[in-house]
């Protein structure tokens, strides 16, 4: 009996079941609303977002560092506390996040207080928040930080946070210490470290506004305006103001967001020019706020302004010492800037020389600030032949009833050309940021008084060494004639001058000019001058001699001193 083929029995190929694709694409999907931080707010927190947020929240997972300009009420602190939690949940080995804001109120109850709350509804297994601690692990959790400039120990803590992945909220951004924003930069170093800053964009000046200004290429930003809130997006400020009825008004479909009515009341309160609706309604920088010395918009228009430039050649050089500051060189012929650069070395004496020689012909005047080591800058140029001038921007002002230093009295004069119009050329970004930081006010005389740089470094603002190359290169001096200007020059030296032992010098003294015959003349050096035509000329040494005092012969001194003119 032959024995049948034995074959081998083989095992059917399994194929995957229902219930293990539904499972499999489960955990696809659960590890993707992890990861993505869009999802993780709608699946995990339950919260519903509009656009402005989706966008800020796939910025902060791409790109290192995000700044959040806004509006009032638009949801960013909302927004930050959603990137809290995404991201230490999201980081599943190690991921640190640390907030911070100005005071430790804003710390603990705003932002944390949004924090907590997503909590409530939250599925994600996150453990309760302990104030400002929620902790996963030893090197995954989230901590808030408080800042204040009356600590010098704020800085080191930014600076000894390490782990591989590092989130840093800075919220109400604007009032931050310059000092925890240098210690956060140092912490970007190494890892894997991430920024958001968001506030409202009331300060036009300092780090925050840099990031949308001179340092816009190493951040990615956002602007959110009342209009692009879901309140008032697709209405216009003249069918809110004019048309809107009181229904309509406080019809808002999303009322912790910015309100119709509270735009409205703003308008008629601030007005469209106001700086607070500049920056609270509109999320924009102001372009003149209440102390700001030179409106952003006069500087943005003179960066486009196009003016013929003609006439002789003025710079303005404000030199610096070793460290961040940079030596400034400006050089305008008119109203038009022609040339503009800068050295960070402590000593560029060779570099300022080889820079100005081109124009050395055509220069009228190297206007520079002599202060400390700006008088070697200027003996340096003086001994190359240059028309230096030397400027102590700390002493009296000409007109020192209106202004407490010449300092002062030269920005404002720069003031007035921006205002009319009267400068072209402004184009360095750097340079436009510095001017339109500068800050003035008015002391208990009634002078009007420029920020020192000591101020305006605690609010995080650097030397302005490129805007007072700027101010040097338009203040314009010249010559001033007649016995009123004289004498008030003089002033309480006249005294002195009067006991001065006499000289002898040609005592023939003439009431009318030789060429037009005019009464209004006064000595200049050498001779005389006719105030009204300008015709200049020689003391007649045929007439007769006489003692007279040497005060004469300093008032002829005054009268060739250079002074302020704009």
């Amino acid at each position: 009996m032959s024995s049948l083929p034995i074959r081998p029995i083989t095992k059917p190929q399994s194929q995957p079941s229902q219930f293990q694709e539904s499972l499999r694409d489960g955990r696809v999907h659960l590890v993707k609303s992890i990861l993505d931080p869009v999802l993780f707010a709608q699946v995990w927190l339950q919260c519903t977002l509009w656009d402005k947020q989706r966008e800020i929240l796939e910025a902060v997972k791409k790109y290192p560092r995000v700044a959040v300009k806004a509006c009032h009420s638009s949801s960013k602190t909302f927004t930050a506390s959603i990137a809290v939690l995404w991201f230490i949940a999201s980081n599943f080995d190690e991921g640190i996040c640390v907030t911070t804001a100005p005071t430790w109120n804003q710390v603990k109850n705003i932002l944390w207080g949004e924090i907590n709350s997503r909590l409530l509804n939250c599925k994600f297994p996150f453990p309760k928040a302990n104030q400002v601690l929620l902790r996963l692990g030893p090197k995954r959790y989230a901590s808030g930080l408080s800042t204040s400039v009356t600590k010098n120990d704020e800085g080191v803590k930014f600076q000894g946070i390490h782990a591989k992945n590092v989130l840093v909220v800075i919220d109400e951004a604007p009032g931050i210490d310059p000092k925890i924003w240098e210690a956060i930069e140092g912490a970007r170093a190494g890892g894997n470290v991430k920024v958001l800053a968001l506030g409202n964009p009331t300060i036009a000046s300092g780090p925050f506004h840099d990031a949308f200004t001179e340092n816009r290429a190493g951040w990615k930003t956002f602007t959110i305006d009342a209009f692009d809130t879901p309140n008032l997006r697709g209405y216009t400020l003249h069918h809110v103001v004019n048309e809107m009825s009181e229904e309509e008004l406080d019809n808002n479909s999303h009322p912790y967001l910015t309100t119709r009515r509270w735009v409205k009341e703003k308008y008629f309160e601030w007005g469209v020019d106001h700086p607070s609706w500049q920056s609270r309604v509109r999320g924009q920088f102001p372009t003149q706020s209440e102390d700001a010395l030179i409106s952003l918009a006069w500087l943005e228009q003179a960066s486009i302004r196009q003016l013929v430039s003609s006439g002789s050649l003025q710079a303005g050089l404000d030199v610096a010492g070793p460290g961040e500051d940079e030596t400034s060189l400006t050089i305008r012929q008119g109203s038009v800037i022609t040339f503009h650069k800068q050295w960070a070395k402590s000593d560029p004496r060779g570099e300022v020389v080889a820079a100005l020689s081109p124009y050395k012909e055509y220069l009228t005047a190297v206007n520079v600030d002599s202060i400390g080591i700006g008088w070697g800058m200027y003996q340096h140029l003086l001994d190359h032949g240059f028309p230096a001038i030397p400027i102590n921007i700390t002493e009296k002002a000409r007109d020192s009833e209106h202004y407490a230093d010449q300092k002062a009295e030269y920005y404002w004069g720069l003031r007035t050309r921006l205002e009319q119009g009267d400068i072209a050329g402004l184009v360095d970004e750097k340079t436009i940021g510095q001017l339109a930081g500068i800050r003035y006010y008015q002391n208990s005389r009634g002078q009007v008084e420029i920020e020192s740089k000591e101020d305006a470094a605690r609010r995080g603002v650097k030397s302005p060494d490129r805007a007072e190359s700027v101010m040097l290169a338009f203040a314009t001096r010249k010559v001033q004639y007649g016995a009123l200007d004289f004498y008030s020059e003089v002033g309480s030296d006249l005294s002195r001058q009067l006991t001065l032992k006499d000289e002898v010098r040609p005592a023939y003294t003439p009431t009318t000019c030789e060429k037009c015959y005019a009464t209004c003349i006064s000595r200049c050096s050498g001779g005389y001058r006719c105030n009204q035509c300008g015709f200049q000329w020689s003391l007649n040494a045929n007439k007769p001699a006489q003692m007279v005092p040497k005060r004469d012969a300093f008032l002829a001194k005054a009268a060739r001193e250079t002074r302020f003119n704009d």
